[in-house]
């Protein structure tokens, strides 16, 4: 009887309100007000938010009515009825007060209310929606431009720059603790059963980039030209697999929604791990060709060396270039033509002839013609035969590989980049991380394991 009377006043209300729509969209459409229609939109918005508060508020505090005299704590003791206690929610369609059983554990000495538990709200006002939306938009925008956001999509002021601040870091701080959780559960998967469609290869690229922070989180770091460091690394790790080329162009094509990321402030010795547990939780160690791909830096050999060898490792190309370029650079005085002298070395490069690009440099006479230049000459030198196992490109291309890091360097601009290297913008370790993991996620379409409840 209380369902259908519920049911009946839900009725009424949603009929004076849809009234109450009509009229006033009929007023608005025989005024003389410019862009009409979004002022309907936002009545629309406003009477649809009035019925579903309202049928939030009813059907929640009906079910928390009635509460029972006595429940477990998590311990498993027996809690009695202390009372009946309110609180405000506020969820995407505005606040309610809810009234549900509280109790208390005279043996833990704790206050519990298992409404809260059940509907997703204990220790928090936010509903499980709202706390999504707020951590989605403070990981994808300023705190202050997310409340603005949020205002202006849903025509309601449901969370201030501070609140959405709070439960990005509080969310974000979950997002890491259930990454962490799943990694350290990762094992090896063995042989693929007989018969097994699995992709042909499968990546793992890794990366790192600078995040500008406060100088309290950069004490007694140094940066690249030997001052004060002003940004801490954030190490990326991009996995996905490889099944096909083009058959027009002959390039290796990306397996759609292949792709999972990685992301951390931990050094080279903790990301070595958290990268083998995602390699195994991927399901990467059935796969029959792993390949490594990234720039020079020695932190990313390591990990590759010692955690991927039997991987085919391969250094950006891109990168490789770079470095040829530079290379030219130095020695383009003592060059007749450093344009001609560079497009050899490129051709050699193409080659993996490392060593014909080594030869160049000693055919230089450094040591009597520049002798200033010899120490950077054999840096380059020593870059590219150091790595000659890791430049066979021509090699490489014919297998079908990506030679380049492209994707990495794109999710250090996606996951990090848009929202941490804004202008002005300085952070701690403790308020970006949780940003990064929320994004990590995202970026890897694995929102599930964070918020597993589905949008509708």
């Amino acid at each position: 009887m209380r369902l259908e009377a519920l049911t009946d006043q839900i009725a009424e209300l949603a009929a004076a309100e849809a009234r109450k729509l009509v009229h006033a969209s009929m007023d608005l459409i025989n005024s003389d007000r410019p862009v009409v229609l979004e002022a309907i939109e936002r009545a629309a918005q406003e009477s649809a938010a009035v019925i579903g508060r309202s049928v939030i508020a009813a059907v929640v505090n009906l079910a928390a009515d009635d509460p029972l005299a006595g429940v477990d704590c998590p311990h498993g003791h027996r809690s009695r009825l202390a009372g009946v206690r309110t609180k405000t929610v506020r969820t995407l369609l505005g606040s309610f007060r809810l009234s549900r059983g509280y109790y208390h554990c005279g043996t833990c000495h704790l206050g519990l209310a298992p409404a809260d538990e059940r509907l997703g709200i204990a220790g928090t006002s936010l509903s499980p929606g709202l706390a999504r939306a707020c951590a989605l938009a403070g990981a994808e925008m300023p705190y202050a431009k997310s409340g603005t956001f949020i205002t202006t999509v849903t025509g309601l002021n449901l969370a201030s720059a501070s609140t959405i601040g709070r439960v990005t870091r509080s969310q974000g701080g979950r997002a890491r603790d259930l990454i962490s959780t799943e990694l350290e559960a990762a094992r090896p998967q063995g042989p693929a059963p007989a018969f097994t469609s699995l992709p042909d290869k499968c990546y793992v690229v890794m990366d790192g980039t600078g995040a500008p922070m406060l100088p309290r989180e950069c004490e007694g770091r140094q940066g690249k030209t030997g001052e004060r460091a002003g940004t801490r690394e954030v190490k990326i790790g991009c996995f996905f697999t490889q099944t096909s080329c083009d058959p027009a162009t002959g390039q290796p094509v990306q397996d759609d929604r292949s792709v999972s990321y990685l992301s951390t402030f931990e050094p080279a010795e903790r990301f070595a791990h958290l990268v083998k547990a995602e390699y195994w939780r991927r399901g990467f160690d059935q796969i029959r060709q792993p390949i490594v791909l990234g720039d020079k830096a020695k932190w990313i050999w390591t990990i590759a060396d010692t955690r991927f060898p039997e991987a085919t490792h391969i250094v950006d190309y891109f990168h490789a270039r770079e470095h040829l370029a530079d290379l030219t650079k130095l020695a383009t005085a003592l060059l007749d033509d450093p344009a001609s002298w560079e497009h050899h070395l490129i051709d050699r490069l193409d080659m993996g002839d490392t060593t014909a690009i080594a030869t160049a440099i000693d055919k230089l006479n450094l040591d009597q013609k520049a002798p200033d230049l010899v120490k950077p000459a054999a840096t380059e030198a020593s870059y590219f035969t150091g790595n000659h196992h890791r430049m066979q490109y021509a090699e490489f291309l014919a297998n079908g590989y990506y030679i380049g890091s492209g994707p990495v360097e794109s999710a250090c601009n996606t996951i990090v980049k848009q929202r941490a290297k804004r202008a002005g913008m300085h952070w701690t370790i403790q308020g970006l991380d949780p940003v990064l993991a929320i994004r990590t996620l995202h970026q890897s379409g694995r929102d599930h394991i964070l918020w597993p409840t589905p949008q509708t």
